[in-house]
């Protein structure tokens, strides 16, 4: 697909920050603190739940991801060589609903990384101690590897019990940016996904 350069324009965290300070604005302005309150715990245990999930599947693929990424680079350049070297392995015997199933999973992988890292940037700017809250999220639950608590702890330098309720507390924004933000905006399909730039 060729991108019209006129008409997209990548975007940067702080640009899609900008972009939804309407509606994060509008989400504070028309509803009451108890009604942000309840849900931010109404999204607590989904938000939750999902960021296990997804540090899962982030550690299960990170040689998927890493060696696709690799390999694109190194291929970029070269033609029909990358899908010649396929041939010359497989010829016509390729396992096509496999190699489609492999690309769905690959896809929903992107999607939802997007998604997350969507959420976690509306953290960083819109949360109180956002950049610390961003942090914490990223480091609990986006690392490659599975670090404990109390080397995120370290790592940042927060205490235990300011640990915990920080980790809560970003949990919480999270979900409440996540369902209530990112997630509308994908469906209505307002924000392009994976290739990091905005429609005008």
């Amino acid at each position: 697909m060729i991108v019209d350069k006129e008409k997209y324009r990548f975007m940067t965290d702080r640009d899609y920050a900008i972009k939804s300070m309407k509606e994060i604005t509008f989400q504070m302005a028309t509803h009451a603190q108890d009604y942000l309150e309840v849900t931010m715990d109404r999204h607590y245990e989904d938000i939750k739940a999902l960021m296990v999930n997804y540090q899962k599947l982030i550690l299960e693929n990170k040689m998927v991801l890493e060696e696709l990424e690799m390999e694109c680079q190194e291929k970029i350049n070269e033609d029909m060589a990358y899908a010649l070297s396929y041939l010359d392995v497989y010829g016509k015997q390729l396992n096509v609903t496999k190699l489609k199933h492999e690309m769905n999973n690959l896809m929903v992988i992107y999607g939802l990384s997007d998604m997350v890292y969507r959420g976690i940037t509306l953290v960083k700017y819109y949360a109180p101690d956002g950049v610390t809250l961003s942090e914490i999220i990223h480091s609990c639950f986006c690392s490659h590897y599975n670090k404990t608590d109390v080397e995120v702890q370290q790592e940042l330098g927060i205490g235990r019990t300011s640990f915990y309720k920080m980790k809560k507390q970003a949990l919480r924004y999270l979900g409440f940016y996540f369902y209530e933000i990112v997630v509308p905006q994908a469906k209505n399909k307002r924000f392009k996904p994976s290739l990091g730039v905005e429609e005008e």
